[in-house]
């Protein structure tokens, strides 16, 4: 386990959780908590060690990020990746107050952090990774955009009847909003075109006192819209 001296209120706390590790057999145990060994100590060294606390037990391996929100979402998604190797993670991330507690058996990881992050893993079976509400938010603040990769994923409730907001990772996600927004704006910029036609037609003698002002600002639309366009265009063929 690290040796962090001023540990936050709140951390970022991503659970690594086995899938059916207690239902596998002995042997099949120790030969997944040694892959998991083994990627932890591939992964973790991209994160200091005085920002992060290190905990393992059985199937299972906390996390808890003392530095940007970023840093710990990097983390949960290549400890995912794991899973191309047939390791079979699912992985929970809560932002939340974590302490570090000691009996005669050891250090532990405890805190609303920890059993938020142990409860989403449990529901990440399906997607893999799951993240809370706290999450997203810190993740808003530390870095402004970054939480654009992130969707709604549902609710949960554990065996308390506690409920969780949960969203998922979605790397097409900013794409997808960009697109929507420039065919919005087009569809908006062609009706107010097909309308203005339609007016000079229907009536082309009318008073027009705010028609510099209505040209102008279409002009500047219609540019910015098709700027958007042609970079859409050629960031898709580049890809």
């Amino acid at each position: 386990m690290s040796e962090v001296q001023d540990l936050p209120p709140l951390s970022s706390v991503v659970l690594l959780r086995l899938r059916d590790y207690a239902r596998r057999p002995v042997a099949e145990q120790a030969r997944l908590s040694a892959q998991l060994e083994t990627a932890l100590a591939v992964l973790l060294p991209d994160i200091a060690a005085r920002e992060r606390l290190v905990l393992e037990g059985s199937g299972v391996a906390a996390v808890a990020v003392l530095g940007k929100a970023t840093a710990a979402l990097d983390f949960a998604e290549r400890a995912l990746r794991a899973n191309e190797a047939g390791l079979g993670l699912s992985i929970g991330i809560d932002h939340g107050p974590v302490e570090v507690t000691g009996d005669a058996s050891g250090n532990a990881l405890a805190g609303d952090g920890v059993a938020t992050a142990a409860v989403l893993a449990t529901f990440a079976a399906e997607t893999g990774l799951l993240v809370s509400k706290n999450f997203y938010t810190a993740l808003a603040q530390s870095s402004p955009g970054a939480e654009s990769v992130l969707v709604p994923a549902g609710g949960f409730s554990d065996a308390g009847l506690r409920t969780y907001q949960a969203f998922r990772v979605d790397r097409e996600a900013p794409r997808r909003r960009r697109r929507r927004f420039i065919i919005a704006a087009a569809a908006v910029i062609f009706a107010l075109s097909a309308a203005a036609v339609a007016l000079r037609v229907g009536a082309p003698d009318r008073p027009r006192p705010l028609a510099p002002y209505v040209d102008r600002a279409v002009s500047y639309f219609g540019s910015y819209v098709f700027d958007r366009l042609m970079r859409f265009v050629l960031d898709h063929q580049q890809e």
